[in-house]
């Protein structure tokens, strides 16, 4: 075994031990492992584990991380398509927690790649975007057509401070579909196309690994982030939560009622109806009277937004009508 083991890893090795006839099931297999489970001398059937399979983040957390990055691949979309004068789309597809080594190997290439300090994080942050996405986007942001049919391995100086007003407001979008948990503030560090470079933490160090897709009418490519799991420990009790925050019945009665007591509200005075024919109506005349169901002295029904709430009687305020409340009608 090449990798070290953590003191989480140990302790579940050692537990596994001190347990007594306990079966190993419903375990991860390792790489090269046999997948059916051996029995052994006693009877007992014992799968093998990958000690070494992360497990830092919990389900609930990985889905609380999932709706930020989700929102953030929605703020991308209209990021790029702005920057690019294109129709573009952003989507997040991936949110996992990997070794940083497997995730060097299975980073595709050609790539460009961002080293980035978010502070408050105390490790740097790696930002990827396909070079073929990246360098088409330069091209377009100078002015080109944005289709490219040969992808250079490596950027010039201008090309990556050309590609940089692209990067830029895609880490601002980042950040700020984060805001909610962790407010973060990015700088570059260094940037190259040359994955051997990109050794910033031990290969089995746990990290974040966000996976984003842009697709376009002619440019595609691929936009990653590595978070190391050490930056996000000290905020994993604000992840997973709700988002709603619920409150119990009537807590905020108080504070809405402050709320709605400057709206404005209409209200009317009926001094009665009546029910006529479309006939009638189509031959009345000036000068007709409609006889209404009201009667002399009945109080006229005040409705609020439309629905009745009062009673009361006409009257005169000076050289204005008047309504003085005689009754509040029942819900």
């Amino acid at each position: 075994m090449n990798e070290i083991l953590t003191n989480e890893e140990i302790d579940t090795l050692l537990q596994m031990f001190r347990s007594e006839g306990g079966a190993i099931e419903n375990e991860p297999m390792p790489r090269g492992a046999p997948s059916v489970a051996a029995p052994t001398e006693d009877g007992r059937v014992v799968s093998p584990m990958d000690l070494l399979k992360p497990n830092r983040l919990g389900r609930e957390q990985l889905r609380g991380l999932e709706r930020y990055f989700e929102s953030a691949g929605k703020l991308l979309s209209a990021t790029i398509g702005d920057k690019l004068r294109l129709e573009t789309r952003c989507d997040c597809v991936a949110v996992e927690q990997v070794r940083f080594g497997n995730w060097l190997d299975q980073l595709p290439g050609p790539v460009a790649i961002y080293v980035v300090n978010m502070e408050p994080f105390k490790l740097p942050v790696l930002f990827t975007a396909s070079t073929s996405l990246l360098y088409g986007a330069v091209d377009r942001i100078l002015g080109g057509s944005g289709k490219v049919s040969k992808v250079p391995k490596d950027f010039t100086i201008a090309e990556h401070t050309v590609a940089e007003a692209l990067v830029g407001p895609c880490l601002d979008r980042i950040c700020e579909s984060l805001a909610e948990v962790v407010p973060l503030k990015w700088s570059f560090l260094n940037r190259f196309c040359n994955p051997s470079m990109a050794q910033i933490l031990p290969t089995q160090d746990v990290v974040l690994s966000i996976y984003f897709q842009a697709t376009g009418d002619f440019l595609m490519g691929d936009l990653r982030m590595v978070i190391p799991f050490a930056s996000i420990e000290p905020i994993l009790d604000r992840l997973g939560r709700d988002s709603v925050v619920r409150h119990e019945p009537g807590a905020m009665r108080a504070k809405l009622g402050h709320t709605v007591r400057s709206m404005p509200i209409d209200v009317a005075v009926e001094l009665g109806g009546a029910n006529i024919r479309l006939r009638q109506l189509m031959e009345l005349q000036p000068g007709d009277v409609i006889p209404l169901t009201t009667r002399i002295g009945q109080p006229a029904s005040v409705p609020v937004m439309g629905k009745p709430k009062f009673t009361g009687h006409i009257g005169r305020i000076g050289n204005r009508f008047g309504v003085q409340v005689a009754d509040v009608m029942g819900d």
